[in-house]
């Protein structure tokens, strides 16, 4: 290779992300930059270093061999930056800056959004940025500062603190239950909510007490099928943080179902800063009605 030490560190940055992704969209996407800034940014590094980097095949990028040896030298000098960034921002004891937060967003709408303008209101010099996905964030690359995400095995590397487990229950408007007061009945007319893979009987429908109603709509998206329930469009199985607070739904079953912890992830080096330690705390310190919400035991009403 040539001209190493002219190599951008923006530009690896980029081969970084076009190397470790399936496609050159989504390596863009998770830039934040466009799909034509990424491709100028890959011809510019390899023009300085006078070698391909990728092979351009009607399936995406393909590393070359060069591209596979600059890889992990790449990788290396990201870890270092990176390493370095974290140990920095650890030791900032200053309340103010800002904390990225990845979670997802039907849960924010649902039921987080009064917590965080709580923790605004508190400490107005630190500026919370939300990141709604259900994707664990590199936390190791500064992609988020803490990750509130679903799960029964979080990774090793990061601390956290176990907020409560999700349940579910199944749920109906009162009007839906007005139109159709006898569930029990196949023939009543009332249909479920489907998600899941379109075409398929949902699983999970067996083990409630409506197994003999019909799936009508097919709604893949958490805050899509808690609308429906609420404008009566059928039964629905929903976390119960997101409809108990809904005085226009009623539960229809005891909280249960596939259940997930819920955690609050972020990198050890991290756990030092003053605004992420007190951010933390902030939601520690609301664990029991938290974990009360998550798993439906603030309880609404029922039939």
């Amino acid at each position: 290779m040539h001209k190493c030490t002219a190599m951008n560190w923006d530009d690896l940055k980029i081969f970084l992300a076009v190397a470790e992704s399936p496609s050159m969209r989504l390596a863009a996407k998770k830039l934040r930059v466009s799909h034509s800034t990424v491709s100028r940014r890959i011809d510019a590094l390899e023009a300085d270093l006078k070698v391909r980097l990728f092979s351009r095949t009607t399936e995406g990028y393909v590393l070359t061999r060069a591209g596979e040896e600059l890889l992990p030298v790449a990788s290396g000098m990201e870890d270092k930056l990176y390493g370095f960034e974290r140990q920095v921002a650890g030791r900032d004891e200053t309340l103010e800056g800002e904390v990225r937060v990845t979670v997802p967003d039907a849960i924010v709408v649902t039921y987080l959004m009064p917590i965080f303008i709580e923790f605004r209101e508190k400490y107005p010099n630190i500026r919370l940025v939300i990141d709604d996905s259900f994707e664990l964030f590199d936390l190791s690359r500064r992609e988020a500062d803490v990750a509130i995400r679903f799960t029964n095995a979080p990774p090793d590397h990061l601390i956290g603190r176990n907020l409560g487990t999700m349940s579910q229950a199944v749920y109906a408007s009162k009007d839906y239950l007005a139109k159709f007061p006898d569930l029990t009945d196949k023939n009543c007319g009332a249909e479920w909510i489907g998600w899941g893979q379109p075409g398929e009987r949902p699983f999970w429908i067996d083990a409630t007490p409506y197994p003999h109603l019909p799936v009508g709509f097919h709604l893949d998206n958490v805050l899509i099928q808690l609308e429906a329930v609420r404008r009566g469009a059928g039964l629905g199985y929903l976390p119960c943080v997101m409809a108990d607070s809904d005085d226009r739904m009623v539960r229809l079953t005891e909280p249960g179902g596939p259940s997930f912890g819920v955690w609050m992830l972020s990198h050890r080096d991290l756990r030092a800063a003053a605004r992420m330690r007190v951010f933390r705390q902030f939601l520690a310190a609301r664990i029991p009605q938290i974990s009360a919400a998550f798993a439906g035991e603030i309880s609404p009403e029922s039939s």
